[in-house]
């Protein structure tokens, strides 16, 4: 039974990974608004912008360090968006129908369709944050938390 639940969720990835690839201009339009942010408006806020050297910084952050995580976020949104959208596109297209017919509980069908969409925009967020890489932005490594242990 466990097999059943693997492959209905490996499906489940197989067909959103095929959508992720087969429409590109979705993948494009969720890089290009941070990108724009990234690129024009941290350039005129680099020298206006940013946290001054104060616990629990050692060094002036810029504000292109500072900015991506939203950035990313802003992906993981609008990916989260799109993806309701195609996910009513389904129900009237009558595919939705087809997978919730399948003898799986639909919270799980739930929990996989969520699952899938949320690796596709992981792989988004790590080509962001490869353009980002390749446009010479230095990415914070260290986890946040370490930087304010007080509030755990």
């Amino acid at each position: 039974m466990l097999s059943l639940y693997f492959y209905s969720f490996k499906g489940i990835l197989y067909r959103e990974f095929l959508r992720f690839i087969q429409q590109r201009s979705r993948f494009f339009s969720s890089l290009v608004r941070p990108l724009l942010w990234l690129v024009v408006f941290a350039a005129g806020f680099r020298a206006a912008l940013g946290l001054s050297i104060t616990p629990p910084y050692a060094t002036y952050i810029t504000y292109e360090t500072y900015i991506i995580p939203g950035l990313a976020c802003m992906i993981l949104l609008f990916n989260g968006m799109q993806s309701a959208l195609s996910m009513v596109y389904d129900r009237e297209m009558g595919s939705m129908r087809v997978l919730l017919m399948s003898p799986l509980p639909r919270a799980w069908l739930l929990f996989s369709k969520l699952l899938a969409i949320a690796i596709i925009s992981l792989i988004q967020v790590y080509a962001f944050y490869a353009i980002a890489i390749l446009l010479d932005i230095r990415l914070p490594t260290q986890d946040y938390s370490m930087h304010y242990p007080h509030c755990y």
